[in-house]
Formats: structure tokens, C-alpha cells, sequence
């Protein structure tokens, strides 16, 4: 089976750099964009489409399902990790003792967690369970294109590829970037690692 993972276009919050996590922040004039494109540049006819229930990948979702005629399947395991107290700020809108703690966090996320947040473990095990789900229900040759954010897509990588769980920090996933894995004889293949080449600048 092939999965085609989708990273949600540009919101207002990803221009300015402010962490949005659980925040239901709407795609911006260029992540609207941006679905369009990935949407026209599609080659194959997926079976499935998946994705997560913040409404900037619902739209973005919207004009893939809308090509191949499928549903959009939501699933709750697919959101985007909570970051706490850190959710609407930018770096430098941090006090200096809650920078230190995000700095931690980015060095690493596997012993530190956000104020309030969602931590890396809970983080994995409900992407584990999505993959679970996708190996029992979908048949050998079935593609599934999954519109989520870019900690899932971290995540599913790291899991997948069997990579230390602070990997998932050190991978760079690009709004409306593709990332695809295959599975195939009980193995996960990486096959390709937030490919941006679908986008043209307006």
C-alpha cells in the first residue's frame, strides 16, 4: 500500500511564526493556493483521503476530494499536538524562562513537553494506532493520501523508518509538501521526504 502524507498549506500563523498546535487557524490567501496546485499536480487516483479534523486541513483537503470525487475521512488521531501555553506565540513573544523551556523542547522533545501540552509519547502512540489502522483496512495495492500537519508527519516517518523519537525534531516537513511511504511485505519504505516540487510561486 501506498500513503501519500500531505502537510496543510500556509496559515496566517505559519507566516508569522507563531505556534498554532490545537488552535483551529484558518489556511491563508496562498494556503488556499496552495491546495489548488496540489490538487491539479496529482497523478494517481487514490482510494482514500483522510485527515485531520482542524479545518486547515479539512480545506485543504477539499480540492483533492473534490477531483477524484471521494469523501474526506476524518480522524481524530491526525490532529495537530497540543502545545500548551506556547499555543498563538511566537518565540519572541515568550518570557525568558518559558524560552528556555522551548529551546529544551526543541533540543529535545522526547523529555520535555509543553506547559500544558501534549507530549511526544501520547504524540506516537495515536499515530501508531492511525498506522495500525491503515495496515488492517487497506488492501496491497490501495493508495490513501492523508492531509495533516507537520508533527504527524514527523512522527509517522520516525515511526515507520524505526528512527529514534527525537528524529522526528531534525525531519523538515514544508507546508504543502508530499512525503511517501510504502508498505510492503511487512516493511515501511520511505520513498519520498517533503517534496515541494507540485508548487509554483504566484
Amino acid at each position: 500500500m501506498k500513503l501519500i502524507w500531505v502537510r496543510h498549506g500556509e496559515t496566517l500563523w505559519n507566516r508569522e511564526y507563531r505556534l498554532q498546535g490545537l488552535s483551529d487557524v484558518a489556511l491563508s490567501e496562498r494556503g488556499q493556493w496552495q491546495a489548488e496546485r496540489l490538487a491539479a499536480a496529482f497523478t494517481e487516483q487514490p482510494n482514500y483521503i483522510f485527515a485531520s479534523p482542524l479545518q486547515r486541513a479539512q480545506a485543504f483537503a477539499a480540492p483533492l476530494a473534490a477531483r477524484f470525487a471521494l469523501p474526506v475521512q476524518v480522524d481524530d488521531d491526525l490532529r495537530e499536538m497540543s502545545f500548551g501555553q506556547w499555543e498563538g506565540l511566537r518565540y519572541a513573544d515568550m518570557e525568558p524562562a518559558m524560552q528556555k523551556q522551548f529551546e529544551a523542547w526543541c533540543n529535545d522533545p522526547v523529555t520535555n513537553i509543553p506547559p500544558g501540552g501534549e507530549g511526544a509519547a501520547a504524540l506516537a502512540a495515536r499515530v501508531q494506532n492511525f498506522l495500525h489502522m491503515l495496515t488492517a483496512r487497506l488492501q496491497e495495492n490501495e493508495t490513501a493520501v492523508i492531509v495533516t500537519h507537520g508533527g504527524i508527519i514527523r512522527t509517522a516517518v520516525t515511526l515507520a523508518m524505526e528512527m529514534p523519537a527525537a528524529a522526528a525534531a531534525r525531519l523538515q516537513i514544508d507546508t504543502a509538501s508530499v512525503t511517501i511511504l510504502y508498505y510492503y511485505n511487512h516493511c515501511w519504505y520511505l520513498a519520498k521526504l517533503n517534496d515541494t516540487g507540485h508548487l509554483q510561486e504566484r
